[in-house]
């Protein structure tokens, strides 16, 4: 074992960290660029060098012993900091980078805030790429880790983000409710008043709904929830019938409010939901994520201007 890490140099952990993943020889040589004799014999001498065979064949796929899982998050951290490292002394121009950007945000952010962003995205940075994933009861951490995503968009005060994630407050945004227009319905409305109606809830999943009962019931009040679904999609059709309200963040109702038939009302008591952008701290100082965070700071800026 002395002269152990001798043995295990960069190309071997790179082999390893793309198993742990693949789970898969053929997939492994695919995404490194290898031939396949090339990563046997590779995972042949970190069997050797570590007297593990870390990778035991089943019917589906190569299953990692304890020994390769306790090693795997090491590996990934070591590589992650190494490609930091990489990408900090190369530095980042957004004029010329061709980056993709791979965020998690919640319908209510992909529908009110991305256009602006991929606005802005196209401006400063051309030849960069958005890619966005919809936001889902996870803690992201190991996604963050792993390179699969570069910051997620989640809500204070939800609990489901990782501790260990780095999260700083984005904007904060009001939440209304949105009726038919020629509902009737005063411009400034109580508790009381919501729930006298039937409710379209817009999330099976999600803060912003969670929030808005919470309120409700430390009033002693529920409302009657008589669809529910997965998106926003369906809500204008739904609202337009007149038979039901709905919550929603201000910077949804204030499209929705412009395209179709449909009006806004403010709370008499200002309930807010509050976004938050997590990232792991393995790329905290990564250059393209510093700038691109500052791109974000001015989207949730802007938003907060317009309300």
């Amino acid at each position: 074992m002395d002269n152990l890490y001798q043995r295990l140099d960069l190309n071997l952990l790179r082999v390893f960290d793309v198993l742990m993943q693949s789970r898969n020889v053929t997939r492994a040589a695919e995404q490194l660029n290898l031939s396949q004799s090339t990563v046997s014999h590779a995972l042949a001498r970190l069997r050797l060098a570590l007297g593990d065979p870390l990778f035991v064949m089943t019917r589906k796929e190569m299953r990692p012993t304890g020994r390769a899982q306790a090693l795997a998050a090491p590996v990934r951290q070591a590589l992650a900091l190494l490609e930091q490292g990489v990408r900090q002394s190369a530095g980042f121009e957004p004029a010329s980078s061709t980056r993709t950007f791979r965020l998690a945000v919640p319908s209510s952010i992909e529908h009110g805030a991305v256009p602006q962003l991929v606005e802005l995205l196209h401006r400063r940075a051309p030849a960069c790429r958005l890619a966005i994933s919809e936001l889902v009861d996870s803690d992201y951490e190991d996604s963050l880790a792993r390179g699969g995503l570069d910051l997620v968009v989640g809500f204070a005060g939800a609990g489901h983000l990782s501790p260990r994630l780095l999260c700083e407050p984005w904007f904060d945004n009001p939440m209304v409710c949105l009726s038919a227009r020629g509902s009737g319905l005063p411009e400034v409305m109580s508790a009381a008043e919501l729930v006298a109606w039937s409710h379209v809830s817009t999330s099976t999943w999600g803060h912003n709904q969670t929030l808005v009962e919470h309120w409700l019931k430390e009033k002693g009040l529920e409302r009657h929830i008589a669809v529910w679904v997965p998106s926003f999609e369906a809500l204008p059709k739904l609202l337009a019938t007149g038979r039901y309200l709905a919550m929603v963040p201000e910077l949804i109702a204030r499209d929705f409010c412009h395209y179709y038939p449909l009006q806004s009302h403010r709370l008499d008591e200002p309930l807010y939901s509050t976004y938050v952008l997590a990232q792991h701290p393995l790329t905290e100082f990564d250059p393209a994520l510093v700038w691109f965070r500052q791109l974000l700071r001015e989207v949730g800026e802007s938003l907060c201007r317009v309300e």
